[in-house]
């Protein structure tokens, strides 16, 4: 028991060794506690990113309001919020780093860096100029679990940033509970000369990026400076002087003391992916050189094609070959073509290289965030019931577990429900509790769960059962599939159930809900269920309940199948998934449901046909559509894992491309089935493999195939017709110059969806390059939710969209100098089914024919170079040496340097 005063008694305190420092300096962090073996959590940012209300720390004042409340709370888990680090990081919305079981140790402190540069990481005193690549927002992130003393100091490096650097902390010990740093340690990080270049995230292929270099002089003099850009194959400079050579990567400028002093060098990108800028400035006194990078993306619309193969060598033979094929589309974007192919022994293999990415979709509420947590659960349950654990493996899964644990007790309200957003919504959710409680559960055999928690969260949830059996919904039912009509209540009673059958101990504790919950499927399903997806939840929580109807329920599902080459398959909806090689999200939850209900029923060999297609459904992460469909198919994959024999694998897989003239080989054996092995492979615009497989076993073969498609007129315009879109979809630019720009998006559910209203849905909006979300950013209310601002995007979640049109404004501003704007993209898409959306691209009529010298001054002055070329016979740089960074190459700049610092001498 960890005790939490109002007073919080306990203490921490930091210091730096130095209150100011040059970038790349050694410094001491010292951390002092109140007691010895207490655990302490240290965070160090860079200032300009600890913004009020930024969320990046907690203050004291927060936690006191908070456990305040926590001490006049009535709520079934308010007696574990001053005795529990788990709570008390609940309460006061704080991530712990920690799993409560880390070791003591005989050293002076254990101390684990999670982010930022390693403790060890001591760089050699580079040469004046000293070359400053290293900027990161966040510095140090450090769990340390103090012995026997109360001080400890960690030796670190300081990043390149000229910046401050805020550390703050938090400590909790047994006796004197938890504590909060009073006043942050700062350090300053300066030089008297330095020189700044930002970047944007990324440009696109054909923009022209304006490279602004700040020279900053806090000397006592004007300094005369050289500022060079280093010549690189990756960009070309876009002027040259009108009035004879010169060299277009170097400027001279004078910066006053305390002062600085922009410079311009127009650059156009000429290949794709990431580019290396590096800038030096030079003065007779001074001298600074950073290296950033930038990307360059491919225009056009983004596109992925995937398809799957489950080869499986027939016990009477010893090869097998198949064949798959892929034509790029004639509007592909040249240069944009990728492809990939992997290999896994293991059906849950792709599943689990990717556990941190299983899905390219923002992770920033209640129900998306548990998509780093429950797949590691399923993971783990094989990996232990076949005896196949792997420590590298394990020690993965338990910490995404472990995060996202912490993580989504932040969504918990105050009555131990669980919502999307915690308590700034009205209510809790019946469906994401039970979600929520049935996965911790589950994962108690793998990492400390508070029991407090769980038993808090079955209360709240048997309070919402009606007199019926059934139970209510009080919050938003964001997944439409769970209102679902007249079965709408079905679905969610069998989604409690499931949850409140996974603890033997509640059958005891409210044995007549689960006994009434049960009742109430049975009378439903006499009377007869019409959603395929209602039957199936119906069906695998009567097999959890050992109901004698859970057969018939299975029965009329397989009544029901749709059954393709063997296959069967369920649908849940009549419109047609748009532009998609995968069925609709909902689809792949009922085949999942399905394959459990088999495994309950011992019906395992009627599944292996099911469970094959389910394998071929993934995408290229080793996720499918949404976070729901993605947890529930890796669940019933994670039963019929343990029967595969995949620890007995020893086989040869050769591919051969029509595009390639090399064969690639994998090898999978007992060494290495769980590995998701990837190899790249040459394109051709209509490619052809050829897949042979011998020895013995099965594998997942998988090609990933990844393009862009020009955007041509339609793309701009919203698209209603056809089942091409979910949404109607357009954007309107209002521009009051070249600098700022307002967006208006706005969108509506078509009719076609045969929906009245979605669930959450998720608008992500592309940002014109050079732009940012402006200060002003944008308000939640009751549409939306929460913004988020990855580079280059702003992404809203919306809590519902129906047939009227809703609009937002999104007010943008400039921060980068790019030209030849390209257009940028909107994507609007259902959170629960993936594949109902819509995108349109944008641009402003203001930035279409914005040039280069829009940014340069009058007739691009400030563009042009005005440092002369060197004469052709002056010495060459020597070929065998690679030059400095953005060094002249010639002897002849060398001395133009020194003339000019002699000149600045004299006068």
């Amino acid at each position: 028991m960890i005790p939490v005063a109002q007073t919080l008694r306990n203490n921490v305190s930091l210091d730096w060794s130095l209150t100011r420092t040059k970038p790349a300096g050694k410094v001491e962090l010292s951390v002092r506690v109140s007691e010895p073996g207490s655990l302490v959590g240290i965070l160090v940012v860079d200032k300009a990113t600890d913004w009020p209300k930024s969320d990046n720390d907690i203050s004291k004042y927060e936690v006191l309001e908070k456990l305040e409340w926590a001490a006049n709370s009535d709520s079934p888990s308010s007696g574990a919020m001053t005795g529990d680090t788990n709570c008390v990081s609940m309460v006061c919305n704080l991530v712990v780093l920690t799993d409560g079981r880390l070791s003591r140790v005989k050293d002076h402190v254990k101390a684990k860096l999670l982010r930022g540069k390693s403790l060890q990481e001591d760089s050699m005193t580079a040469p004046v100029p000293q070359i400053r690549r290293h900027f990161p927002d966040t510095w140090l992130w450090l769990n340390a679990n103090m012995s026997v003393s109360t001080t400890a100091s960690f030796s670190v490096t300081v990043p390149d940033s000229i910046t401050t650097w805020t550390a703050s902390a938090f400590v909790v010990s047994d006796n004197l509970g938890l504590g909060i740093i009073d006043t942050p340690a700062k350090l300053a990080v300066f030089q008297n000369f330095f020189l700044f270049l930002g970047l944007p995230a990324y440009i696109i292929r054909g923009e022209q990026l304006i490279l602004e270099v700040n020279v900053f002089n806090y000397m006592e003099r004007q300094l005369e400076v050289l500022v060079t850009v280093a010549e690189n194959k990756s960009f070309e400079f876009i002027f040259q002087d009108e009035n004879g050579p010169s060299m277009a990567n170097i400027r001279r400028v004078s910066v006053e003391s305390r002062g600085s002093a922009a410079v311009l060098f127009p650059v156009r990108p000429k290949v794709l992916g990431e580019i290396t800028v590096s800038v030096k400035a030079e003065s007779y006194i001074g001298s600074d050189a950073i290296v950033r990078k930038v990307l360059v993306k491919p225009e056009g619309t983004e596109k992925l094609f995937t398809k799957s193969l489950f080869l499986e060598m027939p016990l009477s033979e010893s090869r097998l070959s198949e064949e798959m094929a892929f034509a790029f589309p004639a509007d592909v974007v040249p240069g944009s073509e990728g492809a990939h192919v992997t290999v896994a022994g293991d059906i849950l293999g792709p599943s689990i290289s990717g556990l941190d990415s299983l899905l390219q979709m923002p992770s920033g509420c209640g129900e998306q965030n548990m998509i780093s947590f429950a797949p590691s659960i399923y993971v783990l349950q094989y990996l232990t019931k076949a005896d196949r654990v792997k420590e590298d493996i394990r020690s993965r899964a338990l910490t995404f577990m472990e995060q996202g644990y912490q993580q989504q007790l932040t969504y918990q309200r105050r009555d131990g429900s669980f919502s999307a957003f915690g308590d700034s919504d009205s209510a809790g959710s019946t469906w994401l509790s039970a979600f929520v409680l049935r996965a911790f559960l589950q994962a108690r055999p793998f990492i400390p769960i508070d029991e407090n928690v769980l038993s808090g969260t079955a209360a709240w949830l048997v309070r919402q059962q009606e007199a019926d059996g059934s139970f209510g919904e009080p919050g938003r039912v964001t997944d439409a599939e769970l209102r679902g009509g007249p079965d709408g209540p079905t679905s969610l009673t069998a989604y409690v159930l499931m949850a409140l059958l996974e603890e033997p101990a509640y059958m005891n504790i409210y044995p007549s809900q689960v006994s009434s919950a049960r009742m109430f499927l049975e009378t439903k399903l006499g009377l007869g269920i019409s959603s395929n997806y209602s039957l199936s939840l119906v069906a695998y929580a009567l097999s959890l309940a050992k109901s004698p109807q859970a057969e018939t329920a299975l029965i009329e599902l397989m009544r029901r199948a749709d059954v393709h080459d063997g296959v069967m398959s369920w649908s849940s909806s009549k419109v047609p998934p748009p532009d998609s090689w995968q069925p609709h999200s909902v689809d792949i939850e009922i085949a999942s449901y399905v394959l459990l209900t088999l495994f309950m029923r011992a019906k395992v060999m009627e599944g292996i046909l099911l469970l094959k297609w389910l394998c071929q459904q993934r995408n290229h992460l080793g996720g499918y559509g949404s976070a729901q469909d993605t947890i529930m198919a890796l669940h019933a994959l994670s039963y019929y894992a343990p029967l595969s024999g995949a620890d007995s694998i020893n086989t040869t897989i050769h591919v051969k491309s029509t595009a390639s003239r090399t064969a690639i080989t994998f090898h999978i054996d007992s060494t290495n089935y769980l590995l998701h092995q990837s190899k790249e492979i040459e394109t051709s615009k209509s490619m052809r493999l050829g897949i042979s497989m011998e020895g013995r076993g099965f594998a997942l073969f998988q090609l990933k195939v990844f393009y862009n498609v020009k955007n041509g007129e339609a793309s701009s315009k919203h698209k209603d017709g056809a089942g091409m879109y979910a949404f109607h979809l357009d954007v309107v630019v209002n521009s009051s110059d070249m600098d700022h720009l307002t967006l208006s998006v706005c969108t509506s559910l078509l009719e076609s969806q045969k929906v009245p209203r979605t669930g959450l849905v998720l608008m992500e909006v592309g940002l014109l390059s050079g732009f940012t979300l402006s200060d002003e950013g944008i308000a939640t209310n009751d549409l939306i939710r929460k913004v988020e601002t990855p580079p280059g995007k702003v992404i809203l979640y919306l809590d519902s969209v129906t047939t009227s049109q809703v609009c937002v404004g999104i007010p943008t501003v400039r921060s980068f100098k790019v030209a030849l704007v390209q257009d940028a993209m909107v994507i609007v898409y259902d959170f629960y089914e993936p594949r109902r959306r819509a995108t349109r691209t944008y641009n402003a009529p203001v930035l279409r024919s914005l040039s280069t010298c829009s940014f340069c001054g009058h007739d691009c002055h400030l563009c042009h170079p005005a440092v002369p070329r060197p004469p052709s016979t002056a010495p060459a740089a020597s070929a065998s040496r690679p030059p400095l960074i953005g060094c002249p190459a010639s002897l002849f700049i060398l001395f133009l340097l020194q003339l000019l610092i002699l000149t600045n001498a004299v006068c």
